[in-house]
């Protein structure tokens, strides 16, 4: 029953949502099904245990039908029907969200084309939102905001119309609407389709008339003063375009000071925009944008838009710590890794407090620490696998375990070569790593044993090597061991 498309998605409701859509069900106006309103108690009862002993087929059908004999079939008609009430329950509540349902507006148009005019002109009260208090009120400027807007200017129009009021008030904010629709569009779009061809490695086709409208939005003095998203996209789309690094601080104070016009969904968007450019910078060898990505989490992390339903996803959890101990920020994440530990969803929880925690032994240099923690990581997850994997490696080459190292770097590589998941890239960055830490770690231990000359030799081949080889997963790492290996007196 965990593959039918009612258990799946009803899995996907909150608590407070599944009891709404027992209530739906049971509300005649929208459900007039006898069998799929007990379908629904049913399934709120037993909510989030949607186990096959709880959704037996047998013993549902029992409820819905007692004393019958079970019918797959007929039980099937039942699902379907409470699907597609569940279906349009989500409708509902979205257009609940999205405040239609408490848009007079909507009301207005019914009276308008059913020709009530004499309850137009009682009731009807006209509204408009002058565009300057766009930029100074706490207003959410996306674009289904702005759609609902125009909708509304529309009808205001048609009503004045109806009532013989000719004044252009509601054409000019319709407009207006309307061009912060189509450029707030377009721009994040742009935004967007600039990310996937630089992925891609493709040129974008051209687009003469999305060039002249740049021309003319760069031109326009105090674009941000009516409509702020729309100045946050021109600046996030020349970032993004022009890779220009000066602009970057620009950007990123645009977006803090018109955090109030995003919702939370599309401001930590605009975030992952500056931040998948600073790992772009980074790979480009501007080190110092590393301080930037570490900024843009701390950020994100004090307005809380990190998290998801009040829950921090492992790999923010992951990609913070990484962060932080690459600039060496080892009391802040020390702090971060027991702080937040308890954000995390509990089935990740144990995995991520063992993994990250262990990573930090790591960078503080106690390897002996990392070993326990390891132990306590269960590899369910192919990332954590070989995270823990590559982490068990550089431990055991610190503490110059040399039987546990070549033990584990066999079956490591084995695991790699056998992982149909892996990608060939992939596979490769890890084969990479595990050679090379081979022979690095063979050097280390022959220091003193072998002829300089020819231990000499063999460092400057391996360094050699790995300079033309791409890609060695943790290469930072394996080069400092490289760089230990040169700069160490030879015994």
């Amino acid at each position: 029953m965990k593959n039918n498309p009612l258990i799946t998605l009803l899995s996907s409701l909150s608590r407070k949502e599944m009891t709404r859509f027992a209530e739906f069900a049971a509300s005649p106006y929208f459900n007039k099904h006898k069998e799929v309103r007990a379908l629904a108690e049913l399934l709120s009862e037993i909510y989030p245990d949607f186990s096959d002993k709880k959704c037996d087929r047998a013993a549902i059908y029992r409820k819905l039908r007692p004393g019958q004999a079970h019918h797959q079939a007929q039980l099937a008609i039942v699902f379907s029907y409470a699907l597609r009430l569940l279906e349009q329950f989500l409708v509902v509540e979205g257009l609940a969200q999205l405040g239609n349902f408490d848009d007079k507006t909507l009301y207005y148009s019914q009276l308008r084309k059913r020709n009530l005019t004499s309850l137009l002109k009682t009731d009807w009260q006209p509204t408009t939102i002058k565009r300057d208090a766009l930029h100074t009120e706490r207003i959410v400027q996306s674009t289904a905001f702005y759609e609902k807007k125009i909708r509304n200017a529309a009808e205001q129009d048609a009503i004045a119309m109806r009532l013989g009021r000719t004044e252009t008030v509601f054409l000019e904010e319709k407009q207006g609407y309307l061009d912060a629709f189509y450029l707030t569009a377009t721009l994040r779009d742009a935004c967007e389709r600039s990310q996937r061809y630089r992925l891609l490695k493709t040129l974008p086709p051209d687009a003469p008339f999305f060039e002249k409208l740049l021309e003319v939005l760069n031109a326009t003095p105090n674009l941000g003063d009516q409509f702020p998203s729309v100045n946050v996209y021109l600046q996030l789309y020349n970032l993004l375009t022009n890779n220009d690094l000066n602009l970057f601080s620009k950007c990123l104070n645009d977006i803090r000071e018109n955090e109030r016009h995003f919702d939370s969904e599309e401001l930590q968007n605009l975030y992952n925009y500056l931040q998948n450019f600073c790992i772009q910078q980074i790979n480009n060898g501007h080190q110092q944008f590393l301080e930037e990505v570490f900024r843009l989490y701390q950020l994100q992390l004090d307005s809380q838009l990190l998290l998801v339903d009040g829950v921090l996803p492992e790999w923010h959890y992951k990609n913070i710590v990484t962060t932080g101990l690459r600039l060496d920020e080892r009391q802040w994440v020390r702090n971060f890794i027991e702080k937040y530990s308890s954000s995390l969803a509990e089935s990740v929880a144990g995995n991520a407090y063992s993994y990250n925690l262990a990573a930090w032994f790591y960078h503080v240099g106690k390897p002996g620490e990392v070993l326990p923690l390891l132990l306590q990581v269960e590899y369910t997850d192919l990332r954590y696998n070989l995270d823990a994997k590559s982490l068990l490696l550089r431990t055991y080459f610190d503490l110059e375990e040399e039987e546990a190292l070549l033990a584990h770097t066999d079956a490591f590589g084995q695991f790699v070569k056998r992982n149909k998941s892996l990608t060939d890239f992939q596979k490769k960055g890890y084969f990479n790593l595990i050679r090379f830490s081979q022979r690095a770690f063979r050097l280390k231990m022959q220091a003193g044993f072998a002829k300089q000359e020819k231990w000499l030799e063999s460092l400057q081949k391996l360094e050699a090597d790995m300079a033309k080889s791409e890609p060695i997963f943790n290469r930072t790492w394996l080069e400092g061991k490289v760089e230990e290996l040169k700069i160490a007196d030879y015994p």
